[in-house]
């Protein structure tokens, strides 16, 4: 049996689930997956289904796995300040085994990053083949290294979701939320996530009917100090081993807004037929599911008053906000279904690996 090695920086339990579908339909193709990391996140539900070995990164160790395993592919899922990637990727090269760079392509969190990204294009020039989270990021590959570049839409495993029967009232009286409309957010409370913009926004909305739920770690913010009424509440982080508590918050809501980096939470959120409100700005590759004026809202950066207007008019226009989550659930079981994202890593594990096959064909040029 043929064998693809993903090689990865920290497991989460959503990228479980997604790999567990990677090994069975590898596996229906001839292919075995396996993944060696260097943590697996430790409240992870999912059951292991494919070959995994928890590994510190030692490069020399590393090396020794490769040669036991011998792959035909190996896949770096790592940052650049995972400094394994650099002896890894040049031995590799050195070896002659194909080696393929799955990432966003470039840091798309920094302003004017021309200096940052000359590492990036360093890797994108040395791999065999780049994967990336969306065909909106092939601009940010130079020219002369678009024609390997494969796209695996990002997202999550919509399979594994728990069913949720109980009534929206039912949740909210379950999970002590009083309002009639809630606008979600679920996220670890980085700063490019701008928690204290949809915070601000609340502190001057005076309905009571309309209330924010705010669910994951605070990180560096205090947010007791941010928030001035009582139509904002923070329920800390929500874990549980069937994921069936974050179902349920999202079950409940009517909206789900992160003014910054919206990230795979936009996925989740789409999948409950959530609208989504935004800025604009330092966005992932996510954002490209959204479809201004069908399923969500782009407000220019940092315009809290915009933010609060088109949270307010899908939170009163029942009919509008009705259409937008029809919209949302739909176009996010088309773009961003497993299978598609599979599709994208088997095209290139086939590209590279099938004599008959022309690495990349030239569809991006």
């Amino acid at each position: 049996m043929r064998r693809v090695l993903l090689i990865s920086n920290k497991v989460f339990h959503y990228r479980v689930s997604n790999y567990n579908y990677f090994a069975r339909r590898f596996r229906e193709l001839g292919w075995e997956f396996c993944v060696r990391a260097n943590e697996l996140e430790r409240s992870n539900p999912y059951p292991l289904e494919f070959d995994y070995r928890e590994m510190p990164f030692r490069f020399g160790d590393y090396r020794r796995e490769i040669e036991r395993l011998n792959p035909d592919v190996v896949l770096l899922f790592l940052h650049l300040k995972n400094t394994i990637i650099w002896p890894l990727l040049h031995w590799l090269k050195l070896r002659g085994t194909p080696v393929v760079y799955w990432n966003k392509g470039i840091n798309l969190e920094v302003r004017h990053p021309w200096l940052r990204n000359q590492p990036f294009y360093y890797v994108h020039s040395l791999s065999d083949a780049i994967v990336l989270y969306s065909p909106h990021e092939v601009k940010d590959i130079r020219p002369r290294n678009r024609h390997k570049v494969f796209v695996a839409n990002n997202t999550v495993n919509f399979d594994a979701f728990p069913a949720v029967e109980a009534s929206k009232e039912d949740l909210k009286r379950e999970f002590g939320i009083p309002f009639r409309k809630v606008v979600l957010f679920v996220g670890r409370m980085r700063s490019v996530k701008k928690v204290e913009h949809l915070i601000a926004a609340f502190n001057e909305i005076n309905d009571p009917d309309c209330g924010c739920v705010i669910v994951g770690d605070p990180m560096q913010y205090n947010l007791p100090s941010l928030i001035r009424g009582k139509n904002v509440m923070h329920l800390g982080e929500v874990h549980d081993p069937e994921g069936l508590k974050i179902s349920k918050l999202f079950k409940l809501s009517d909206l789900f807004v992160i003014p910054g980096d919206v990230g795979l939470g936009m996925n989740q959120a789409f999948y409950w037929g959530l609208p989504v409100v935004t800025e604009a700005g330092l966005q992932p590759p996510e954002i490209h599911y959204l479809t201004e004026g069908r399923s969500g809202f782009v407000v220019p950066e940092n315009d809290l008053a915009a933010l609060k207007e088109k949270m307010l008019l899908l939170l009163r226009d029942d009919a509008l906000r009705a259409q937008f989550s029809a919209n949302a659930r739909e176009d996010i079981l088309r773009d961003a279904s497993i299978e598609r994202m599979f599709s994208g890593f088997k095209d290139c594990v086939t590209a590279l690996t099938d004599p008959k096959s022309p690495l990349c064909a030239a569809k991006f040029r």
